[in-house]
């Protein structure tokens, strides 16, 4: 894979960082563009480069060739301890070589600014609680912008989502007084439907921040999981390493650190509710872009585990402008039957947080929990749908 010397030009309002990639003979080339007010924040070294299509090519087991200036220390991570742990996590790829033109030290006077990605979503609301909101924290560790990209969290159609999703988010960027970022680009076009967005985004979004590492000094990654969680060994989620590979992403310019593994996410739930703007904007759902009303359908599994962990903690009602709090009432017995019956982790969160906060749960839901007739609900439930489904001949007892 060799990769050319960055290119900077305008398209109208839009500046263009471009980069031409050569792989098994075919050329294609590697774009980010974001509004031309940001140039002065804009590397023009390879670096964004690199990380973006280290994964494609270590998927390939080919090596890079790159013409233009890479930063020394990201070089010296990726040809040692990096290539590791991604191997170690994703077995399918293969170590390479990288060789570079020119490696670089030098220290831009201008990267002061703390960028951190910003989706509305628990994790970065829970950034910006720590990081924006709070007073203890450091100046130097303190936001000063937002971020949001498009390398492949978007899915099909992502132009249109991307856009929908940016507008939506734009005026509380507005609100909280932040600058908000957009970037585009086409990385996603490099990955196949093996190295898909879950397992890669922690190097698909922090080449953005590289990109931008001319102005921005520290780059705050939002973590999934907590300390307890983290470990290197295969996966479907590079996020169970970020704590790790964060750091050796980072250059002489750009300190790259995942923030917020102190936290479970019964906690992190929690600390969002420091940011007022969350109260009008907060985004759990996995179908809030297919449903037509408020932001959140208030019945999915990641909208129902919001609203009981904000119930416990006393806040669910700053949230009702974004959920709909007769269509939680609806399934809030049951979704508390298994709360208190489940063995997943986050499920556990939330009963602990309970016994923390003396949080009376349902009197229905306990009844059933200590008699365990919830299991035999279960199974009257199981009846019937396995009766439905004989009657309509698509099975049998």
């Amino acid at each position: 894979m060799k990769i050319s010397v960055p290119k900077l030009f305008e398209r109208g309002n839009q500046l263009l960082y471009q980069v031409d990639v050569e792989i098994a003979g075919n050329f294609q080339p590697l774009w980010y563009s974001l509004d031309k007010m940001y140039l002065d924040m804009v590397s023009k070294r390879s670096d964004a480069a690199l990380v973006a299509l280290l994964v494609p090519a270590m998927e390939r087991g080919e090596d890079i060739y790159i013409k233009g200036k890479v930063s020394d220390k990201l070089f010296y991570s990726i040809m040692g301890p990096l290539q590791s742990v991604l191997c170690s996590m994703f077995p399918y790829l293969k170590k390479i070589n990288v060789y570079v033109d020119v490696l670089v030290d030098e220290v831009y006077t201008t990267a002061k600014g703390v960028l951190t990605g910003f989706s509305g979503g628990v994790d970065s609301y829970c950034v910006l609680a720590d990081h924006y909101v709070d007073s203890k924290v450091p100046e130097s560790y303190k936001i000063t912008h937002l971020l949001f990209n498009n390398v492949g969290s978007h899915g099909n159609g992502a132009g249109e989502l991307f856009d929908k999703r940016y507008s939506r988010l734009r005026s509380i960027a507005g609100d909280l007084g932040l600058p908000f970022l957009k970037v585009d680009s086409n990385l996603d076009s490099f990955y196949s439907h093996v190295t898909w967005f879950q397992p890669t985004h922690t190097l698909r979004n922090t080449s953005v921040a590289l990109l931008l590492q001319k102005g921005i000094g520290k780059y705050l990654y939002a973590s999934t999981y907590s300390f307890l969680d983290v470990f290197i060994g295969p996966s479907k989620d590079m996020a169970y390493a970020d704590v790790i590979i964060l750091p050796m992403l980072s250059t002489s310019n750009l300190e790259a650190r995942s923030v917020g593994s102190e936290y479970t996410r019964a906690d992190k739930t929690t600390r969002v509710t420091a940011v007022p703007e969350s109260y009008i904007s907060l985004d759990v759902c996995i179908n809030s872009d297919n449903h037509i009303g408020i932001i959140n359908c208030s019945s999915c599994w990641k909208c129902l585990r919001t609203l009981a962990t904000l119930e416990v903690a006393g806040k669910l009602h700053h949230y009702a402008d974004i959920f709909d709090l007769d269509i939680y009432k609806k399934y809030r017995n049951a979704y508390f039957i298994k709360v208190l019956t489940s063995d997943d982790v986050l499920m556990k969160e939330i009963v602990l947080l309970a016994k923390e906060n003396n949080f009376s749960f349902p009197k229905n839901s306990m009844i059933l929990y200590k008699t365990k007739l919830y299991k035999l609900d279960n199974f009257v439930k199981r009846g019937f749908s396995k009766l439905k489904r004989i009657v309509k001949g698509r099975g049998r007892w």
